[in-house]
């Protein structure tokens, strides 16, 4: 079987892809992939490392407010236009999966032009701009939330599936023993993870680290201990600063192992997008979400007010984020055990460990027919 899927941008768009790919690989022996992204080095590193055919395409996101920039976007688009059509008339897939981000757009059109099915995959609880746009051209769009139907047109509720949005299998079953371990921490101490997303978030790092030193006047500051993902910006000057912490910790400005950090954590303070707290749910994790204030349609507000809602997170905008103020929510967290397994419920019951299954069947009953 053939298979060609698109994705780019950002962590929250190559993952689920990623953990696509590697349930893909383990159910149809004679598979092929191909794989169309952007061009940061970054994204070309994660896909390598599966072993799949990468092309990339020159599409650029949407500018917002619109600008001279639309004059740009629109060459890029007919440029990227054009390369996916030749991508896709060398590899000849079976099916088209767009996961979401703006590089989708080209090519899922483009397929669609060719005669060939497609499945867009939305994470988000409310659809992105890409996916609405593209939603006439897809034989199918998989849904990571329920809720997300009811921002679909009458016609695209036809073509829904809920099938929740790819978890890769080792953040599931990673063991908290061995992560601990992993990490060079201690067994028995509550274990804060800070996560800004792939590209790290400044703000929530500086927040963060005045936290931590905040901490470090309370009695049980030897009861805690914390892992801090900063991004590739922010790491020089956190690196420098935390040093002088007594609160034991470690710092990295990207972690690959990811599941070690989520499988070693009691608590997560996060922004709010899809993928991140897809990662968060399927490991029944409480949480502590700060939406990026500027995201594309708010949707990590969106998201977080959804999680919240269900009883799995606490929200704190970043208009109101202050460091005595997220001192004083994780510490309500720590000290009071019937709240935090009463969000591990919650957020347990929200995770979805079948979806990336649930995508993969969904494929394959397109295949065949």
């Amino acid at each position: 079987m053939r298979i060609l899927i698109t994705a780019g941008g950002t962590g929250g768009h190559l993952y689920p892809a990623v953990a696509l790919i590697q349930n893909l690989k383990k159910k149809i022996p004679d598979l092929s992939i191909l794989w169309i992204g952007g061009k940061k080095e970054w994204e070309g590193k994660i896909v390598e490392k599966e072993k799949v055919q990468f092309r990339s395409i020159d599409a650029l996101p949407f500018p917002r407010p619109i600008s001279l920039k639309l004059l740009n976007f629109i060459m890029k688009m007919a440029i990227s236009i054009i390369q996916s059509l030749r991508y896709i008339l060398s590899f000849k897939p079976e099916l088209v999966v767009g996961m979401g981000s703006f590089h989708s757009y080209p090519v899922v059109l483009s397929a669609f032009l060719l005669g060939k099915p497609v499945v867009i995959c939305e994470q988000n609880l409310y659809p992105s701009l890409t996916n609405r746009m593209l939603l006439p051209f897809a034989s199918r769009i998989a849904l990571s939330f329920p809720e997300s139907i009811k921002y679909l047109p009458a016609w695209g509720k036809k073509k829904a599936v809920v099938t929740g949005n790819p978890v890769r299998e080792r953040i599931i079953n990673a063991s908290r023993r061995e992560a601990i371990r992993s990490l060079n921490l201690e067994e028995g101490k509550f274990t804060l993870l800070f996560l800004g997303g792939s590209q790290g978030a400044h703000y929530l790092n500086k927040v963060a680290v005045e936290t931590l030193y905040l901490f470090q006047e309370e009695e049980d500051r030897e009861k805690i201990q914390f892992i801090l993902i900063t991004g590739e910006k922010d790491y020089p000057w956190i690196r420098k600063k935390i040093t002088e912490n007594k609160i034991k910790g470690k710092v990295f400005p990207y972690l690959s192992d990811i599941h070690h950090a989520l499988a070693a954590s009691d608590l997560v303070i996060s922004r709010s997008g899809a993928t991140t707290i897809s990662e968060i749910t399927a490991r029944g994790l409480p949480c502590i979400l700060v939406p990026y204030p500027f995201a594309t349609d708010q949707h990590q507000l969106t998201n977080a007010l959804f999680l919240e809602k269900e009883g799995g997170a606490i929200l704190i905008t970043q208009e109101k984020l202050t460091p005595n103020l997220l001192k004083k929510t994780i510490k309500e967290i720590i000290e009071n055990p019937g709240l935090r397994n009463k969000m591990k419920k919650a957020s347990k019951k929200v995770g979805q460990t079948k979806a990336t299954q649930n995508l993969v069947d969904l494929i394959l009953e397109m295949g065949r027919n």
